[in-house]
């Protein structure tokens, strides 16, 4: 007996834990932000719908890409845009079509290798289903459906039962009720005000600290030098970027792309002082190396590095200790250079050796060095060509090039080879007839659909095939035969379809002209310059390329030991260094 209470008892409890359970108000849906804001308003769907096709037929181009929108064991539908709106159309998975589609890897989608003729199916709209209104026609909405991730634009008639109209998006409606309550929508969470106001600053705070590493990114790629993350130094110069990198080409001709997250977290003053540091240390080695070969371009490479030195305005003790370090070097290297010419009894000029008494001869004469290597005096230097022995070519002006007048194009145009002028062009669909004829498929191309025997004592015997065969009997048994034409195609047998790609003409516009492939569309091309051959300078006509009018000065016996009294010295050299 006792055994029959607690049973009583379990099953009254869990009939009242069910009928609570089942009384429990459902959880309420926030409804999400339209992907579309409309001003025109939303139309909410109440029950499931579909929308009829205005076409039974709707031919899918060759090279065309589509949309997979539903899949079944024996069809395909897919998503097609055409001039106003979107449509739904229907491909069975016969063989005949699928030898003319490729599925892609992820299944989403169909390329079409051929045109198919395809049945267009109802567009389908769920309750519940919140569509903006995009814009309208007398008899018909314009809305915004949101299929596979992407918004298409659908004809929907005014007629259509079971839509409701609101000026407000069911979203803006909840919103309102949202904030009476404190709460606001921030990152796809509703949320008190003061916890989304501290979301939202500080990923303010984030952009602009991603924003100002992105500043000084593009101020080092400006200024020709950016620090990496481990260290490495790149010299070179910004090809363009975008909001997010930039292309910097180094000076080795290596192109690459970066980010922020591969520099070194350090502002742009501290970035080109490391730069002017390694440009130092780079030159250092270099004169290093050339003190007792050339030391004419070792001090070269000792003044350049001095003036990297002293563009240094780093406030970082590492970088100041370190640019201290170089110039104590350099000054060594100096000295070491010095020593070197005074035990040989050269000194330099124009970066250059040369003894030092014929040195001193040429400039106690008041000889100029011209050309980098013959000494002259003042007034012997060309006033034509300034003693470089060359001239600007007055043919090309100095660009090494001269225009030619296309003679194939005229102003750079020449005739469509397409359309041959005529402004139109066959369609690559339709091949130029602007429809597709096949055959009927009701009657099978006979151009009949029925026929029937007539007796004369007996009621008529419809045929569906139009075939029948009758025993031999008198004449006046004799049966008479009709046919039907089929309503289909009116009796031809064959169907025609408008093309959808030209709308039926056959035809679509081509441009009468087109860009002229030899001149590129300029009406001129360049040619190199016969006068100067690409150089763009010719030897100056005065002073025969000499750059001086007379002979040369020598120093006494340089005839015997022609080298004696000058050195190799580079041509177009500016800075001049004397030693005693």
């Amino acid at each position: 007996m006792s055994w029959l209470k607690i049973s009583s008892a379990v099953f009254a409890f869990s009939s009242f834990q069910f009928l609570s359970l089942c009384q429990q108000p459902s959880a309420v849906i926030n409804p999400q932000p339209p992907a579309v804001e409309s001003k025109a308003g939303y139309l909410t769907i109440s029950a499931d719908i579909e929308i009829p096709p205005e076409s039974q037929k709707i031919f899918i181009t060759p090279q065309t890409t589509l949309p997979i929108m539903e899949e079944s064991g024996e069809t395909y539908v897919f998503l097609v845009n055409t001039n106003f709106s979107a449509v739904c159309c229907k491909i069975p998975k016969y063989q005949k079509f699928m030898v003319l589609m490729d599925l892609s890897k992820d299944g989403k989608s169909v390329y079409f290798r051929g045109g198919i003729e395809a049945e267009v199916s109802p567009f389908k709209f769920s309750a519940g289903e919140e569509l903006p209104i995009t814009g309208e026609d007398s008899k018909n909405y314009f809305v915004s459906a949101l299929r596979r991730k992407a918004n298409v634009t659908v004809k929907l008639p005014k007629q259509t039962e079971g839509i409701v109209f609101s000026k407000k998006s069911a979203f803006a409606k909840f919103a309102e009720s949202q904030k009476r309550s404190g709460l606001e929508y921030y990152n796809g969470v509703w949320m008190p005000v003061d916890k989304s106001r501290d979301l939202r600053n500080s990923q303010i705070a984030g952009d602009l600290e991603k924003q100002k590493k992105l500043d000084t990114l593009r101020a080092m790629a400006d200024s020709g030098v950016i620090v990496l993350k481990n260290g490495k130094i790149v010299h070179g110069s910004c090809k363009g970027g975008d909001k997010t990198s930039i292309l910097f080409e180094s000076e080795n001709g290596d192109t690459r792309q970066y980010g922020i997250d591969d520099i070194e977290n350090i502002d742009c003053e501290n970035a080109v002082a490391l730069g002017n540091l390694d440009s130092a240390n780079q030159l250092v080695l270099k004169a290093r190396g050339l003190m007792d070969s050339s030391p004419g371009e070792a001090r070269k490479n000792i003044e350049q590095a001095q003036s990297c030195l002293r563009k240094i305005t780093s406030s970082l003790p590492d970088i100041t200790e370190k640019s201290r370090e170089v110039g104590a070097l350099l000054t060594s290297i100096n000295e070491k250079i010095d020593s070197g010419l005074r035990r040989k009894g050269l000194v330099l000029f124009n970066y250059e050796a040369f003894p030092a008494d014929a040195l001193d001869y040429h400039q106690k004469k008041g000889h100029m060095l011209t050309a980098g290597k013959t000494w002259i005096n003042p007034d012997q230097l060309c006033r034509i060509c300034s003693g470089s022995g060359e001239i600007v070519c007055a043919k090309c002006q100095g660009f090494g090039k001269i225009s030619k007048k296309c003679e194939k194009c005229q102003n750079g145009r020449i005739k469509c080879h397409i359309c041959e002028g005529s402004g139109y062009r066959p369609c690559n669909a339709c091949n130029g007839i602007g429809k597709f004829s096949r055959s009927c498929t009701r009657c099978g191309g006979s151009g009949v659909f029925s026929g029937y025997y007539s007796y004369p004592s007996r009621p008529s015997l419809y045929l569906s095939s139009g075939t029948f065969s009758v025993p031999c009997s008198p004449w006046f048994y004799y049966p008479t035969y009709t046919t039907r034409p089929c309503s289909e195609c009116g009796g031809t047998g064959n169907l025609s379809i408008a093309c959808s790609y030209c709308g039926g003409a056959g035809n679509l516009i081509c441009p009468k002209t087109e860009k002229c492939h030899l001149c590129n569309g300029v009406s001129f091309f360049k040619i190199i310059c016969p006068d100067c051959q690409e150089k763009g300078r010719i030897p100056c006509p005065d002073c025969k390329g000499k750059g001086f009018n007379g002979e040369a000065q020598k120093y006494p016996g340089q005839e015997a030991n022609p080298e004696s009294g000058t050195g190799g010295v580079s041509r177009g050299a500016k800075s001049q260094t004397r030693l005693p």
